[in-house]
């Protein structure tokens, strides 16, 4: 595990390791996520699950398909899923 301490700017430095390994240049850009109780993501550039995350949020807001839509619609397809793969007919 590696320690970061942040400097009288705000800033950090990633060890060089770290940007040899994900080939991370100065000036790069990173998306902070925050996932509760103090506990963060740093993410360089913007990964394919966020991208894909963006678009299929934004496609859902215009059909205007609510939480409670999709949360009735994965229990189905749950329910399903379970019946052809683990009940033997």
């Amino acid at each position: 595990m590696t320690t970061l301490q942040i400097r009288s700017k705000g800033t950090i430095t990633l060890p060089a390791s770290f940007r040899k390994k994900y080939k991370l240049e100065e000036g790069e850009s990173f998306k902070i996520i925050d996932v509760g109780d103090g506990s963060f993501f740093l993410v360089p550039r913007e990964s394919k699950v966020m991208k894909t995350a963006d678009k299929v949020a934004k496609k859902v807001k215009e059909a205007n398909v609510t939480l409670d839509d999709l949360l009735k619609t994965l229990d189905e397809e749950r329910k399903r899923y379970y019946k052809e793969h683990y009940v033997e007919n």
